[in-house]
């Protein structure tokens, strides 16, 4: 984030009742390596803060906050034969952005260094990490409790975090992005001025304020309220491409969108295209003949809004894909799953828990977790063919089924239905029966053997397990292979 209008930017840092963590203010401190640990502790500070920019400002009196000006020139500072700005990149670890400034302001000199914390790891300088206690300076080995507290913060930097347009007017926010869904999607109150909008949009973390009388767009506000994405470039390939092939291979396809609006302003009528466009089947319900889609909506909400969710953004050039075949429909997005698909539905991890968390708040996916859940769910109660999850090196994929009914379907099918409705069952703290399964499938009493041949084949392969290994074959019981 480059400063446009450091007098500005001066203006609104003098604005701060006190010195932070995040912000220094000195005079002609003309030190190489002070200035360097002081670098280190600001980025440290700020990381710990939650801020996205830390301010060492030399021409200002650190406790009456008075203007004096400077006489340091970071930009001429040497250290040694070297430049100081390329000493001080050279001697920072992780490298972090970090840009340096000299400047006049209404007759006085100043000077300023702008850092950014680190995504990776603590910030060091000549391989040691500082950190600001109180007005003080301090080696951040000192004080462990403030070591554990960032390095759990700088796990939780993410791309959602980051600038995705930087330096605009307050027209320029409301040109590029919608708020509209932020109101709409969740039932709160639009406020009337254009200053309380941006208010709310800062409090979601939608934007930022850049200090300089403007304000920075993040990569979760452009993701989620864009009104073209392609005005962005770290998001400009991430809309969802939606591709209608005709029959079951990609030899011929029958249409190809891609969408151009953020996630919240148009996933609402991107779920209305791609159902008009599904196969359906002609059913009587309540005695009127409706055409009804191949597939529960709610599951296809579900899949397609976990792929936004915990898609790899660092993977350039690919977003989330929707394929619909004559027999199924496979969601796809960047990637590979966080955890095994075997634990799919139980174990809980999210590559950008921003995201997940506005996804969720804005109505657009279920309670945290329970997506897939709740696809299964659907999936089951329509007695269609279990989902297939793929994950490889670096792509997810969720494959959704047509109606196929048990008799068509293959050994595999039936183990995997076997599978998740084994999962399902333990999830509500129950048990997998061969009475369940067969209802699973929709089959009579009368089926037992069938059924009972697929519990076997099961156990024999590993993927399910008695819940007692000492009970009798009547009212026997059975848990996921990883529950025992």
């Amino acid at each position: 984030m480059p400063i446009h209008d450091p007098c500005a930017l001066l203006n609104r840092l003098l604005q701060e009742p006190n010195e932070t963590g995040w912000l220094e203010f000195k005079v002609n401190n003309k030190d190489p390596r002070e200035i360097g640990e002081y670098v280190s502790s600001l980025a440290n500070s700020a990381m710990l803060a939650g801020r996205d920019r830390a301010f060492l400002v030399f021409g200002v009196e650190d406790r009456s906050k008075e203007r004096v000006g400077t006489e340091l020139r970071l930009q001429k500072l040497k250290q040694g034969n070297e430049d100081f700005t390329n000493w001080l990149s050279r001697m920072i670890e992780p490298r972090v952005l970090i840009e340096v400034l000299d400047f006049s302001c209404d007759g006085l000199a100043y000077s300023v260094i702008a850092i950014e914390p680190s995504y990776e790891r603590p910030v060091k300088f000549s391989g040691v990490e500082f950190i600001r206690i109180g007005e003080n300076k301090k080696k951040l080995a000192e004080f462990p409790e403030h070591e554990r507290a960032l390095w759990i913060a700088t796990g939780r930097r993410r791309f959602e975090t980051a600038v995705a347009a930087s330096n605009v007017t307050t027209e320029d926010v409301f040109a590029l992005l919608d708020p509209d869904p932020m109101f709409d999607l969740t039932g709160e109150p639009r406020p009337k001025n254009q200053e309380e909008v941006t208010r709310k949009m800062a409090d979601r973390g939608v934007v930022l304020d850049n200090l300089e009388g403007r304000f920075d767009i993040t990569n979760l506000g452009a993701i989620m309220l864009a009104r073209d994405v392609t005005a962005f470039p770290s998001i400009a390939g991430k809309a969802v491409r939606i591709v209608k092939y005709t029959g079951r291979d990609k030899s011929r396809s029958d249409f190809e969108q891609e969408g151009k609006k953020g996630y919240a302003v148009g996933f609402t009528s991107m779920m209305k295209f791609l159902m008009e466009r599904l196969p359906k089947d002609e059913r009587y319900i309540d005695g009127v003949r409706r055409m009804v889609p191949h597939f529960p909506e709610t599951a296809i909400r579900e899949v397609i809004a976990n792929a936004l969710i915990h898609q790899d953004f660092m993977a350039t050039g690919v977003g989330p894909v929707v394929e619909i075949y004559d027999n199924r429909i496979e969601v796809s997005n960047p990637g590979n799953s966080l955890i095994s698909t075997d634990r799919i539905l139980d174990e809980r991890r999210s590559r950008n828990e921003k995201l997940a968390a506005t996804m969720r708040s804005f109505g657009l996916c279920e309670e945290r977790g329970g997506g897939l859940d709740k696809t299964l769910i659907e999936i089951e109660a329509e007695h269609l063919p279990a989902p297939d999850f793929i994950s490889s090196e670096n792509s997810m994929r969720v494959v959704l089924f047509a109606p196929k009914g048990f008799n068509q379907m293959s050994k595999a099918e039936k183990m995997r239905a076997c599978f998740f409705h084994c999962i399902l069952r333990w999830l509500t703290h129950d048990y997998m029966s061969n009475a369940t399964l067969r209802e699973r499938f929709s089959l009579p009493a009368e089926e037992y053997q069938a059924v009972s041949a697929i519990i076997a084949e099961s156990i024999k392969l590993g993927r399910i397990a008695p819940a007692d290994p000492d009970q009798g074959r009547r009212n026997a019981r059975y848990v996921p292979y990883w529950a025992v």
